[in-house]
């Protein structure tokens, strides 16, 4: 055990292109070389939270042993440059990689690592390669920029979850690096203060792309996110999952059933396990917990919401700081692995309440479909929906008013910073009258499911585009109706979010809604539920019900879409449930 540390402020990098970055170093006091660790983030070192709470402190990790480089993002804080996110981050993770390599005081057995958007640079560094680097661990964190960070898997903006990164962290820093006069920078900084504090106020805002307190410089970003809504060239060169044949080193990757970057990781771990280098395909690990996304920094390690999986479910730096540590004794000193998971994939079972391993996600299942039945009036849990694996006969539709000045409000699921996420009730939300609702009886036996989760919907609208959205809702005996998963589809991008394909109205189209994956058990005597609408606001923005890109529409460009839901023999809408025999 060291005990005289040595922290380096300020250090400067040279990247490859002249362009210098600051970094912080914590060493031990000594002559012997380390192994060690890298965090390049687009955040500020005197930032004590992000850097010493998320995970662990480079000062316990200098204690074990360990050298340790946090640096800043080009263009972010102390460091040189224009910061274009996701632009050069995996080059720049590859340059300060093999500089750490270079020091007299490292070994040159390098590790990446990182959370949320600390973590970002973690999964590009990786794909770069940097030849000295052994091993990579990452927390919640985008594996996708446009799929399931910046836009959802079926097409929407995550909303929510980007404006109020935005106006809390990165705008403020582009702010103080503008030269502005005094005034005018307290003035700006005040603009990004009144947004935070009015969450839905600032996310109804039209046209988004014009939100007043990102222009005039403090978040040109913003602009250009928004500019391209589809998978196009723009995000395929940043996509880590689909060069994840680059990868060479073995990767340890977490996340939770409710944390936005869930299906990210999932994307990531089928795409290393099919496509990443044969000699470390068998060594990476997944850990799926139960928690939402804000978990492991509010101080509420245990809870998703309104729920408390209790302490077999932790999470947090004491608990993630251990698996950390041992990932990366084994791969950069060589020592035995206890703790890892003995398989590929570490997941926690709801309602089974238990830590289950498999060596390939999903496990082995049987998709069972559960059809939507009603009189034709599903409308709210007081209408008569139903959901059974009977097919469907003969029956009318289901229909609503979907109106994008009027949206169905975000609550609970899986967003962050400044939406609310997790499980929260979800009964006063299903007394609207625009949220179709469908019920099982209540179960005799339990329902295990396992995996992949979707919805196939066979729907009209009287709009060119619109939005539908999916929630899986566990009924408990006492009333609480708590949302397991939830998804949406944009209509236009319902082949694809590479290109637009507009509906043709009042037609019956069929579309498939992705609400990812799941580990959840229905116990005997609850009921399982299925919501259908067309928003869920501001953890997505609202679609317009026009042609127009949503995020440059106007307030005038907003029209009410009537949506119908058919459910007949020739267009059988359906829940599709992964069921796994109970163990």
């Amino acid at each position: 055990m060291t005990h005289n540390i040595i922290v380096e402020r300020d250090v400067m990098i040279t990247m490859r292109d002249g362009v210098k970055l600051a970094a912080d170093i914590y060493r031990p006091d000594n002559d012997a070389t380390h192994p060690t660790l890298v965090n390049l983030h687009p955040y500020d070192n005197d930032m004590f939270l992000v850097v010493h709470e998320l995970l662990f402190s480079p000062l316990i990790a200098a204690q074990k042993g360990y050298a340790v480089v946090t640096a800043e993002s080009r263009g972010r804080a102390g460091s040189e440059g224009e910061w274009k996110p996701y632009g050069e981050e995996g080059k720049d993770a590859y340059d300060v990689v093999e500089w750490a390599a270079d020091q007299s005081w490292s070994d040159s057995h390098i590790g990446l690592y990182g959370a949320c958007a600390l973590g970002l640079a973690a999964i590009q560094g990786a794909v770069e390669a940097p030849p000295h680097l052994k091993a990579v661990f990452a927390y919640m964190t985008a594996t996708n920029f446009h799929n399931g960070w910046t836009y959802s898997k079926g097409g929407a903006l995550e909303l929510g979850f980007q404006m109020s990164w935005v106006w809390k962290i990165l705008a403020r820093d582009t702010l103080s690096r503008l030269d502005l006069a005094p005034d005018t920078l307290e003035k700006a900084s005040q603009q990004l203060a009144e947004a935070e504090a009015d969450m839905n106020g600032s996310a109804s805002y039209l046209p988004l792309i014009d939100f007043p307190p990102f222009q005039n410089g403090a978040a040109p970003y913003w602009r250009e996110w928004l500019s391209h809504p589809n998978y196009d060239e723009f995000w395929q060169k940043v996509d880590n999952v689909a060069h994840a044949s680059s990868i060479k080193v073995p990767i340890l990757h977490l996340s939770a059933w409710y944390d936005t970057c869930m299906q990210g990781h999932m994307d990531l771990n089928a795409a290393l396990r099919k496509n990443s280098d044969p000699q470390v395909r068998n060594q990476h690990r997944m850990i799926i917990g139960p928690t939402d996304h804000s978990a492991y920094y509010n101080k509420r390690p245990s809870y998703a919401g309104e729920r408390d999986f209790g302490p077999e479910a932790l999470t947090g730096p004491d608990i993630v700081s251990a698996q950390l540590f041992e990932w990366f004794d084994h791969w950069l000193r060589d020592e035995p692995q206890t703790f890892m998971p003995e398989n590929a994939v570490r997941y926690y079972h709801m309602g089974e309440n238990s830590w289950q391993e498999t060596q390939s996600w999903p496990p082995q299942h049987t998709i069972e479909s559960y059809y939507l039945h009603s009189a034709g009036q599903a409308n709210s849990r007081l209408g008569n929906g139903t959901l059974s694996t009977e097919p469907p006969g003969t029956e009318p539709a289901d229909s609503f008013v979907y109106d994008p000045l009027d949206p169905v409000p975000t609550t609970g699921g899986r967003s962050m910073i400044d939406v609310p996420t997790g499980i929260m009730n979800q009964s006063q939300l299903e007394e609207r009258q625009d949220i179709l609702v469908y019920t099982t009886p209540r179960l005799a036996k339990a329902l295990v499911l396992t995996g992949p989760l979707s919805v196939t919907l066979y729907a009209s609208s009287d709009a060119e585009d619109t939005d539908f959205t999916a929630k899986l809702v566990d009924v408990e005996p006492d009333g609480y109706c708590a949302n397991i998963a939830e998804g949406i589809i944009r209509a236009r991008y319902r082949n694809g979010a590479e290109k637009e394909e507009f509906l043709e109205p009042n037609k019956v189209t069929a579309f498939t809604i992705d609400l990812w994956d799941i580990a959840h058990t229905v116990k005997p005597n609850h009921q399982l539920r299925l919501e259908i609408s067309s928003s869920n606001f501001p953890r997505f923005d609202r679609n317009l019900n026009s042609r127009i890109t949503p995020a440059l529409g106007s307030v005038s460009d907003a029209q009410k879409a009537v949506q119908q839901i058919f459910h007949n023999a020739e267009h059988p809408s359906s829940l599709n449930l992964p069921i796994t025999e109970p163990k």
